[in-house]
């Protein structure tokens, strides 16, 4: 089993010394940690330069949480040039808010993942059902929302996929994970060849959800919403997500 990977995103929750406040007294202590998870940390566009210099060397790296598909004259927009030039990794696109505010469609989602692929950022596409549906419900909602982006995306591509039902984000819930199974199934079913894709799920993520998916379905990591805030759940899922401790042998240490 390979190392799981993992990401979050901080929304327009917290300014810019609240930002630097958790990064330093959460995540830089756990750096070692989340630096083997490849640990993403999405800020808002304003945040990433703060969010850079503070987790330089660390192994983790910083995502965008959204992204404009073309340049030129978009005022109020974000090129994926520029946040590849500063030191992006990643950037999310088709977040459910994102699809629920301001009415990006699948084909739209599609262009601003291509984008960031050809300016070698690492697009994480977010796919989930609104409400609590059957599985075949959902499994035929999100085959829709992950064929039509993906088609988008040019040969050679890495890619995520982040599966999160909106109807658990922020709540006490995640999806079952006979259901979540179904989904992952889909997910490689309609990925091209050409496409290197990794899926996470996100919704609803304290310990035990990653180990109930993993049971299942060869889910790629999770995403974390309130346990990367907490000191406590982060602890709790990292020591899922990584073992116990490793001891230097001959040391007990």
């Amino acid at each position: 089993m390979t190392t799981p990977v993992s990401l979050t995103s901080t929304k327009m929750n917290l300014g810019l010394r609240q930002t630097e406040q958790w990064i330093d007294d959460v995540l830089l202590p756990r750096s070692d940690l989340l630096g083997r998870l490849r640990f993403r940390v999405c800020l808002p566009h304003p945040l990433l330069a703060a969010g850079l210099r503070r987790i330089e060397g660390t192994g983790m790296t910083i995502g965008a949480q959204n992204v404009w598909y073309e340049g030129g004259a978009v005022t109020g927009e974000v090129s994926a040039d520029l946040l590849a030039e500063v030191g992006c990794t990643h950037v999310m696109v088709g977040h459910a808010e994102r699809r629920r505010l301001f009415g990006e469609d699948d084909r739209l989602v599609g262009r601003k993942a291509r984008a960031a692929s050809l300016a070698g950022l690492v697009p994480v596409i977010c796919v989930g059902e609104d409400e609590r549906l059957g599985p075949a419900e959902t499994v035929a909602h999100v085959h829709q929302q992950a064929s039509t982006v993906l088609r988008f995306l040019p040969p050679g591509t890495e890619a995520e996929v982040l599966y999160e039902p909106v109807w658990a984000i922020g709540g006490a819930h995640s999806a079952e994970p006979h259901q979540a199974a179904a989904v992952l199934d889909t997910l490689h079913k309609v990925t091209p060849d050409h496409i290197t894709l990794r899926a996470i799920y996100g919704g609803a993520v304290t310990a035990g959800t990653y180990s109930a998916l993993r049971r299942l379905s060869p889910w790629d990591g999770v995403a974390l919403g309130r346990a990367a805030q907490d000191s406590a759940m982060l602890d709790d899922v990292l020591g899922e997500l990584l073992g116990p401790p490793r001891h230097d042998a001959g040391t007990g240490r």
